[in-house]
């Protein structure tokens, strides 16, 4: 019910293309951190400026390779979105961040659907793949942001293991909806202690799929 009085506007016109990304971690001194505020990255200043806007932050320049030279580190933790489609899969990375393999798990992605050689057991599973030796979780969500939907389609893209353990549930909503939905982009902090007494913490995404959008 609160999600769907969020979605009125619908786009004035359809953008097809992707217009950026929305990232949950950034490169600080060189070093990966996870974000508890969504990161924007965009080559187009206008659309920049007006995601600042809306959700804090300022467009700055920033060291990278691909064409979306402009973020915006914002002060928002939640996004309400309309969802177009959601993604999720194993891949193993290789040099140029090319894709080796792929698999759902138990199957890979090739023509013969030979089982999948990375290890069945959860733990196992991870640590080859912290090891480069087995698929890293692939999940990728596209929507329109539902307070600036004319800006066009984004991307989110994540190898979180805990987003990749929940995802199909996600996944079956947006399905079950037959279209676009409405949904919910967020970052919790999970925060705990170890038997050891270590204390942890990490941001953890979370992608919510509400109500189906009309046609």
């Amino acid at each position: 019910m609160a999600l769907h009085k969020m979605f009125q506007a619908t786009p004035k016109f359809g953008q097809s293309d992707i217009v950026g990304r929305v990232r949950s971690g950034a490169q600080i001194q060189g070093r990966p951190v996870a974000l508890q505020e969504w990161r924007f990255t965009t080559g187009d200043p206008e659309v920049a400026q007006a995601v600042a806007d809306k959700y804090g932050g300022t467009p700055e320049e920033w060291v990278t390779t691909t064409e979306e030279t402009l973020e915006v580190m914002t002060t928002a933790g939640s996004l309400p979105v309309v969802l177009t489609a959601i993604q999720s899969e194993f891949v193993l990375w290789g040099r140029g961040n090319t894709p080796i393999r792929s698999c759902d798990g138990a199957v890979q992605k090739d023509d013969a659907c030979s089982n999948c050689v990375c290890p069945s057991d959860v733990r196992e599973h991870k640590e080859a793949a912290r090891a480069g030796s087995a698929c890293q979780p692939s999940v990728r969500a596209t929507f329109r942001l539902a307070d600036l939907p004319d800006l066009g389609l984004w991307r989110f893209n994540s190898a979180s293991w805990q987003l990749a353990g929940e995802v199909n549930a996600a996944e079956e909503a947006l399905a079950a909806a037959g279209g676009e939905a409405e949904g919910i982009l967020r970052l919790e902090l999970v925060e705990y202690t170890t038997k050891n007494g270590r204390n942890v913490s990490y941001t953890k995404p979370i992608i919510e799929v509400g109500a189906a959008v009309p046609a």
